[in-house]
């Protein structure tokens, strides 16, 4: 008996650390629109160009 209430506390309190970090990584990453994440791609340099052209 009480290792079963071990074994569930310590089942309580991973889960409630998964719920923890996984509203952290919600917290720490920002949701971008569509237009805007493809707006934020590099543009290709001049010499790769040039050279593609031949």
């Amino acid at each position: 008996m009480h290792f079963e209430l071990h074994q569930i506390r310590a089942q309580e309190l991973i889960r409630e650390a998964d719920e923890y970090r996984l509203a952290q990584q919600a917290r720490t990453v920002e949701p971008t629109p569509r237009s805007m994440a493809a707006s934020t791609s590099q543009p290709t340099p001049r010499r790769l160009l040039a050279w593609l052209r031949g």
